[in-house]
């Protein structure tokens, strides 16, 4: 049994905003984010954010990301036909950031449709509810595949702000979605980073 592109979309968009809003909640503790090793300590902010970063591959090594925290692997949809999000959150000085991402596969048939401009965004642009707003929507290619670039703030709370990319890429549609508490976060090296070392596979 397949899911439809719009289904992938609407859960995509439920686990991207309930993700930023648990990490709004429930930030890190200082412990958690603090290293044990001395040396570690007296290392720069910039060492310290470097050495935090890993290669991350899922079980079913569908995509390959650099990351600074370890994501948890959850089902977002029906047993039958999994839709796998990969999240992890970290606390740095004044601003909370997320990193998130989605992966479903999609049928040949929906695929199809989705390469058409007009209908991808317009299908993204139907995916957000009345209080968020798109800032950017921009087309992209990652490795030949196409998709589109786009920030998205919430209207009623300055806080929740995000960076995301949607690609169509080998049967599987990828939501790789960056969050910050602080808007100028979505621009920076953190983000940056992120995104350019997200390989779907």
């Amino acid at each position: 049994m397949n899911i439809s592109n719009t289904t992938v979309l609407l859960i995509a968009l439920t686990t991207l905003l309930a993700y930023g809003a648990a990490c709004h909640e429930s930030p890190p503790s200082a412990a958690q984010q603090q290293s044990a090793s001395p040396a570690s300590q007296q290392s720069s902010p910039v060492q310290r954010q470097n050495e935090k970063w890993q290669v991350y591959v899922p079980p079913d090594k569908s995509f390959s990301v650099e990351l600074p925290c370890e994501p948890k692997q959850r089902n977002v949809s029906e047993p039958s036909t999994p839709v796998y999000a990969y999240g992890c959150g970290e606390e740095e000085a004044s601003s909370l950031r997320f990193f998130e991402i989605t992966v479903a596969n999609v049928p040949n048939t929906e695929l199809a449709k989705m390469r058409d401009d007009a209908v991808f965004e317009r299908t993204i642009r139907g995916w957000f509810t009345p209080n968020h707003r798109i800032i950017k929507l921009s087309p992209i290619k990652v490795d030949g595949d196409i998709g589109r670039e786009l920030i998205l703030q919430n209207k009623n709370d300055d806080m929740d702000n995000s960076r995301a990319r949607v690609i169509l890429s080998r049967g599987r549609h990828y939501d790789v979605a960056f969050g910050s508490t602080d808007v100028k976060e979505l621009e920076s090296q953190i983000a940056e980073r992120f995104f350019a070392t997200f390989r779907p596979q």
